[in-house]
């Protein structure tokens, strides 16, 4: 297999944990609550990164504790409204609203990092809107409020990572990750104690699994931008996408009216444009939020 053969397998193993991830997010409803989902999804991760680091010797280290600091808080805030939406809408809904963090990503980053805005990312922007509109409020006369709020979690997951390319000179990728997932099992202890000793089995292993989705689905993006170009290979992220409709389908019996499929079609199509058309760039390896 070639390289750009085994970079296609890697990110398609990569779309298929974290859509698998969101899945077992969306089963837990009614069973657990969200910060009790981030608690267990952010321990499996920093206990998996504090001993691959004592294996292997990765580094840890960042530099700048502020910027890092501000990833955290956004990051946590983007992944709240996301496990908040997969549990409340259809699960092709939420990933497809998720995924408009690589729009808001280049939108911002010509304020935010001075970098130039071509006209064809304004026009990706622009049919990515028009397909966050038919999902969000398809009659133009009333909003769906679970909708707006995974909308929100692209937005704030474009902000996390916009810090996390403002980190690359200051801190290695691990201890990105390490430190976000520490910062986010702090936060959501005091909230989840109460509830973690009533959890039933199942229940518990399904929370794990989240985690070893994240971990799988990370290694897998990070082994696919090492195997072949950031240009070629980004566009096939947005399968996850697909994977989250079938599990929708499959699993918790949902269909995509027209006004939901268009939207997805615009929105992962304008996308994978932006993410083909952009230059190579190297990937820090870490999933949003």
């Amino acid at each position: 297999m070639d390289a750009a053969h085994r970079a296609v397998a890697w990110m398609l193993l990569a779309s298929v944990a974290f859509g698998s991830g969101s899945a077992l997010i969306k089963w837990t409803a009614g069973q657990a609550g969200i910060a009790t989902v981030i608690f267990g999804r952010s321990l499996v991760i920093t206990l998996i990164l504090l001993t691959w680091s004592q294996l292997r010797g990765a580094s840890l280290y960042v530099g700048n504790r502020r910027r890092m600091l501000w990833r955290s808080t956004v990051g946590l805030s983007a992944m709240a409204c996301y496990f908040y939406a997969v549990q409340q809408i259809p699960l092709s809904n939420a990933v497809t609203l998720q995924y408009t963090a690589p729009l808001f990503v280049a939108l911002f980053s010509g304020a935010m990092l001075r970098e130039r805005v071509s006209p064809l990312v304004y026009g990706c922007i622009t049919l990515s809107l028009v397909g966050t509109v038919l999902i969000v409020s398809p009659s133009l006369r009333s909003v769906d409020i679970d909708a707006l709020i995974a909308l929100i979690s692209g937005v704030l997951s474009a902000f996390a990572y916009l810090a996390v390319r403002g980190l690359r000179t200051s801190a290695s990728p691990d201890g990105v990750v390490f430190w976000f997932a520490l910062f986010c099992t702090l936060a959501t202890l005091p909230l989840a104690a109460s509830e973690l000793p009533r959890l039933a089995l199942l229940e518990s292993l399904a929370i794990i699994g989240v985690g070893i989705c994240a971990a799988v689905g990370q290694t897998g993006m990070t082994r696919a931008y090492q195997a072949a170009r950031a240009a070629y290979i980004g566009a096939f992220s947005y399968a996850t996408v697909l994977v989250g409709g079938i599990y929708g389908w499959l699993l918790f019996h949902q269909t995509l009216v027209w006004s939901d499929a268009l939207g997805a079609a615009l929105i992962v199509g304008s996308g994978a444009l932006l993410v083909s058309s952009a230059p190579d760039a190297k990937s820090s390896g870490e999933q949003l939020p």
